[in-house]
């Protein structure tokens, strides 16, 4: 990992020797997040002010100002399928191949994920969808706290950040899915700690079971790991909460963590990561391991001539 590339806070003292404190806030002066700075310069072909969707409602990615669809609608058919395989990278806003294994392109074909892309967090989703997700500035406060909304809901909980991203419903030409759209960090290793300021959007249709629930899997030398709930009880409307870190020790090996919704809409605020910087494979770095059992619907092992859906480490997969 480069880490001229990410935003190293400080020297984690209670930590490792070698740990250091990777802080993933959503501002426009973040170098964790390049292209959100280019939404906010006027001088670029990128600059959209106000409300940016990274995914819009009929889950179509708007990477360049364009609309290039990762939802495919088939002719006659009511529901569409997902581009699977894909990510949004947050160094440039172009979609990118990221997971060969897992691509189902549809009407579209894009490149390989670039190696130094991946020293820079990217949005993707699984088999279940994509999530609509909105990059929306002016969440939160940067001076202290405020009692208002969008803001910490306990001033303990509070951290300097300005702007969040929401992950909440499609309409309804799309896959309705709030369950398996991320964000992929870079890689660490050692001894590490994962923390996650979100909160939620209580009720409505994009919650109505007013859950505040966040989904962190890590994915170590390329297998996908158990996925860890982060949840809270009685969330405030449109507040947001310091969650429960998690520790996972990942000496001698590279782990990547995926951070996103889990079945209701989700403000993710902040997700700070402490552990020595990792090495960010190129390929395969968002997929199962290739040596990994492959399973048929009926629990037949199967190898790398069976075409179809199949099951690996757990997960479900297309092999073609």
């Amino acid at each position: 990992m480069k880490k001229s590339l990410l935003f190293a806070a400080a020297i984690a003292c209670t930590c490792a020797a070698n740990a250091e404190v990777f802080d993933y806030g959503f501002d426009y002066s973040s170098p964790a997040f390049p292209f959100l700075g280019l939404l906010n310069d006027e001088t670029s072909d990128f600059y959209h002010p106000g409300n940016y969707d990274l995914v819009d409602k009929y889950g179509i990615a708007m990477p360049n100002m364009e609309a290039i669809k990762v939802l495919n609608k088939p002719e006659g058919e009511e529901k569409g399928k997902v581009d699977l395989g894909v990510g949004i990278s947050m160094l440039d806003g172009m979609i990118y191949k990221v997971d060969s294994d897992f691509y189902t392109a549809g009407d579209n074909e894009f490149e390989e994920m670039p190696e130094e892309n991946y020293n820079y967090p990217f949005l993707s989703w699984g088999a279940k969808g994509v999530t609509r997700t909105i990059f929306m500035p002016g969440w939160g406060s940067l001076d202290g706290w405020e009692d208002k909304d969008y803001n910490a809901a306990v001033e303990e909980d509070w951290i300097p950040t300005k702007n969040g991203v929401q992950f909440t419903r499609l309409g309804t030409d799309g896959i309705v899915s709030r369950g398996d759209t991320y964000f992929q960090y870079p890689a660490v290793t050692g001894n590490v700690t994962v923390t996650v300021w979100a909160g939620t959007n209580t009720g409505g249709t994009a919650n109505p079971d007013n859950l505040l629930e966040v989904a962190v899997t890590p994915v170590i030398d390329h297998v996908v790991g158990e996925t860890i709930i982060l949840s809270k009880e009685s969330p405030v409307n449109k507040r947001y909460y310091k969650l429960d870190p998690i520790t996972i020790d990942a000496t001698g090996k590279n782990v990547v963590f995926r951070v996103g919704a889990n079945n209701s809409q989700l403000n993710l605020m902040y997700v700070r990561i402490e552990g020595e910087p990792g090495v960010n494979a190129v390929e395969g770095v968002a997929v199962e391991a290739n040596n990994a059992k492959a399973f048929n619907l009926l629990g037949v092992q199967v190898d790398e001539n069976y075409k179809g859906l199949v099951i690996k480490n757990g997960k479900k997969f297309v092999q073609k």
